[in-house]
């Protein structure tokens, strides 16, 4: 499962085997990656919804991945919540996403821009891994990279 399919551009990096759910808010971006799939003739599962709010049972995926859908969530722990309900018991998340840089310069300047982009839906000075704690996630993989503000997490519901 996906918990944001956006345009559908992570689609081809999928292996052919495996069975696809992507859920997104937007209906213009969700028709795009609609075609983007027709075209990769993918059996995908695509759905309108919100992460924050996600319409599937407890404990019905083994592995959700998530690109870039915390930094530009309104509630970020809301939605951590919800990948980590929609996993069964040891499933994983596979998280890609902006985070504020722990190099002192950089943040310096996330912080400088954070006003100009506070009507934007992204946030540069959110760090995934502080949601992801905080809804018990058991985090076994970081890596961050580009100055420090993208941050690649594997992450585990015990």
């Amino acid at each position: 499962m996906r918990s944001r399919s956006g345009t559908g551009l992570n689609l081809p990096y999928y292996p052919a085997d495996v069975t696809l759910t992507g859920v997104e808010l937007s209906p213009a971006m969700l028709a795009y990656a609609q075609g983007r799939a027709r075209d990769l003739r993918l059996d995908v599962r695509l759905l309108l919804g919100d992460a924050q709010a996600l319409a599937f049972p407890d404990a019905q995926f083994e592995t959700v991945t998530s690109t870039m859908l915390m930094s530009s969530v309104p509630d970020p722990h809301l939605a951590a919540g919800e990948l980590r309900r929609v996993l069964k018991t040891g499933g994983r998340l596979l998280l890609l996403d902006l985070a504020r840089s722990q190099i002192a310069p950089v943040r310096c300047v996330e912080r400088a821009v954070a006003p100009l982009t506070a009507r934007s839906r992204f946030s540069l000075l959110r760090d995934p891994l502080d949601y992801l704690k905080a809804v018990g996630f058991t985090i076994e993989h970081v890596d961050r990279f580009r100055l420090g503000i993208i941050e690649e997490v594997v992450a585990r519901k015990p």
